[in-house]
């Protein structure tokens, strides 16, 4: 079985499976596309949504069934620029990341490799810094170029 199509349940052995390992589904409110369709992963993720606003953007809090919360910040533009996400299941990350994007990260991970339990991935086209173990996973995605200007990265967790 090809490691980056494996099941998401994989993702708790990273090293052996890579954090990568997810069940991918077509994209929807993906990192660098317009936000239109979060109410699409809600429905898709059966979870609970909230909005927040933040100084300058806003935050589309999706909560899982099973707790995971995953956050999809939105810039003035409505376009997400970065998405984090804690708890007890890893997100679908072919989802959350689009295709482009999800394809960077799968690249990195072939040519580099990524530790047994965390990924950090910096370039100036995408951030990841993810990791964790089963039941307890996090993660930070973000586009450099689309976060707005008077926003610090450490407010997006």
């Amino acid at each position: 079985m090809n490691k980056v199509l494996a099941a998401a349940a994989a993702l708790a052995a990273f090293g052996s499976g890579g954090l990568l390992t997810a069940a991918f589904t077509p994209a929807h409110a993906a990192l660098g596309q317009p936000a239109a369709s979060v109410t699409a992963d809600q429905m898709r993720m059966k979870a609970q949504l909230r909005q927040v606003a933040g100084a300058g953007y806003t935050v589309d809090q999706i909560t899982t069934p099973a707790g995971t919360v995953v956050k999809e910040f939105i810039s003035p533009a409505g376009i997400v620029f970065a998405i984090s996400w804690f708890g007890p299941t890893m997100p679908n990350l072919a989802q959350l990341l689009g295709s482009a994007y999800f394809q960077t990260l799968t690249a990195a991970e072939k040519t580099h490799g990524f530790g047994h339990d965390h990924v950090q991935l910096r370039t100036p086209q995408l951030v990841v810094h993810a990791g964790g173990h089963m039941r307890q996973f996090f993660g930070l995605a973000y586009v450099p170029s689309l976060v707005p200007s008077n926003l610090s990265i450490s407010d997006l967790h």
